[in-house]
């Protein structure tokens, strides 16, 4: 069985593509990449720099962003599941709660 370095892992999975920067200092993500992380119209990425090279992370979307501050709220603390939040929110606002 042949095993390899978390690096080399990384290596031989990643997708790899050329993009050129416009005299504006823009780029186009391919539409493949795009389609893969299923990315939407007007998605925020970060850019980090790492030594020589440039990396693109997608931000969670709004909705994650919002169901991580619920989860820190007294009425929804301990929910674990987008179920039980949905279920406690609808609790909660059948008492008038939130």
């Amino acid at each position: 069985m042949l095993t390899f370095s978390k690096e080399a892992y990384i290596l031989l999975t990643m997708t790899t593509k050329n993009v050129t920067i416009t005299s504006k200092n823009q780029i186009t993500l391919p539409a493949e990449l795009v389609r893969n992380l299923k990315l939407t119209k007007r998605r925020r990425l970060t850019i980090r720099q790492r030594g020589g090279e440039l990396i693109l992370t997608p931000e969670p979307e709004l909705e994650e962003r919002l169901k991580v501050i619920w989860r820190q709220l007294p009425p929804f603390q301990g929910t674990r599941t987008d179920e039980e939040l949905k279920k406690t929110a609808r609790e909660a606002w059948a008492r008038k709660k939130i």
